[in-house]
């Protein structure tokens, strides 16, 4: 593993200026624990402290401070916290100008105590210090002058991380999806698709990402037949073969609650109880189900030293909440609670990236609904036990943490909701012992 991080290495320092060069967090951190945190039991160490950008997504698009004052425009103003914030919460402060774009974004979220970002998209408001995202295929083609810009832009990009000491650990970004693999009806994946991936690798490269990574399960988990979850690996291995063999860049998928479902891999049966309730049912044909969930099946037919995923630990809590049954090869109701760390503890290291995504219960039915809201990391509301998931998981400092909150924004009646909820979290993430 080593040698394929240096060559990434090797790879996006050639891309790259003096002024960007590699930082004391580089990439082989994200694959070994953290002693020096394990030793006053924090379980996300200091350096793993990371946040994704769909967190504050309203921040890059709009103009910042500096841009404001460029422009000779009024700046967008709210709330990011009085003097005892984040402990009283409720202590919003003076109203003030907001950061915007990518750097003064990064510049917040250093002094918050992140560590590592997580990209949900590259793109910022024009007018910020770095510009506009270049398209890297106009048209859906990779030129060499869309190329060049799209990965001069990377640079600065790598430039505003380093100034404040930060390391991009991933993205959700592209992934070609024209394209289901080489055991497809397609084959070989079109040149268009490959010279985007490329261009999209070299990106990473140069931010010194060793994942990347995409928003979405490995394949739809609306079809819960075992057939598309086997030719999804085989893509996602054919990815990582390309990925980390030509970049040292690992390409990962992330999960929603219907990818912990249950994988239909047995028989036709026939079913007469309602799969939630118990309730008797007219006699209904499905496919019978032996216990495996559709990730697990995912990670069984994937290489463990090529192919990892991200866990959204927020999700998986949901999943627990909802596929509480199952219909067994016999046609019969069978309750089957998923325990997501459980699920993470029996192979640690295939779970390479976490979200940190709180929830607080809803009180629905088991079955009903999702079971949770979302709130901020730590919020005392929380009833998802992260210090137990984090303490039974093992590999303790191994795992990149990446807070997430899918409500986060305030919009314009509190426009800096996103930037406050983001300190609460890092010092909730910081704060976990265990």
């Amino acid at each position: 593993m080593s040698g394929k991080i240096n060559r990434r290495r090797l790879l996006a320092g050639a891309g790259l200026t003096a002024a960007a060069a590699f930082s004391p967090l580089g990439p082989a951190a994200v694959f070994s624990p953290m002693a020096a945190s394990a030793a006053n039991g924090r379980l996300i160490p200091d350096g793993k402290l990371g946040t994704i950008t769909y967190s504050q997504r309203d921040v890059p698009t709009r103009i910042g401070i500096a841009a404001s004052a460029a422009l000779g425009v009024a700046p967008t103003m709210g709330y990011l916290g009085g003097p005892n914030f984040p402990k009283d919460p409720t202590d919003l402060g003076p109203l003030v100008p907001l950061p915007g774009g990518w750097l003064e974004l990064f510049e917040f979220l250093a002094k918050a105590g992140f560590k590592q970002i997580e990209f949900a998209g590259y793109g910022q408001h024009a007018s910020n210090p770095g510009g506009a995202a270049p398209n890297p295929a106009p048209g859906g083609v990779t030129t060499p002058e869309a190329r060049a810009a799209y990965l001069a832009y990377a640079r600065t990009l790598r430039g505003f991380l380093d100034a404040f000491g930060l390391q991009a650990i991933g993205n959700h970004g592209f992934v070609p999806n024209t394209w289901n693999g080489p055991g497809s009806a397609g084959g070989a994946m079109t040149a268009q698709d490959y010279n985007r991936l490329q261009a999209e690798l070299e990106f990473a490269a140069i931010l010194g990402m060793p994942f990347m990574g995409t928003g979405s399960d490995p394949t739809s988990a609306n079809n819960r037949n075992i057939e598309p979850w086997t030719l999804a690996g085989e893509k996602w291995s054919a990815l990582n073969e390309i990925s980390v063999g030509q970049w040292g860049i690992h390409m990962y998928t992330h999960n929603h609650s219907p990818a912990y479902n249950f994988l239909q891999d047995g028989p036709l049966v026939t079913v007469t109880q309602d799969r939630i309730t118990g309730a008797p049912i007219a006699p209904i044909q499905v496919r019978g189900e032996s216990g495996k969930r559709l990730m697990q099946h995912y990670l069984d037919v994937t290489d463990p030293d090529l192919v990892v995923i991200e866990m959204d630990v927020y999700w998986a809590h949901v999943a627990q909440h909802q596929h509480r049954w199952r219909y067994d090869w016999e046609g019969k109701r069978v309750e089957d609670i998923f325990d997501p760390t459980a699920q993470v503890a029996k192979q640690t290291k295939r779970y390479a990236l976490f979200h940190a995504k709180d929830g607080d219960a809803t009180g629905q039915a088991p079955g009903v609904g999702d079971g949770y809201s979302w709130i901020p990391f730590g919020d005392p509301r929380s009833d998802i036990n992260y210090k137990g998931f984090y303490s039974n998981i093992g590999a303790k400092g191994y795992h990149n943490s990446n807070y997430e909150q899918d409500n986060a924004p305030g919009g314009n009646g509190d426009p800096g909701q996103s930037l406050r909820f983001a300190r609460i979290s890092a010092a909730g993430m910081a704060a976990l012992r265990g």
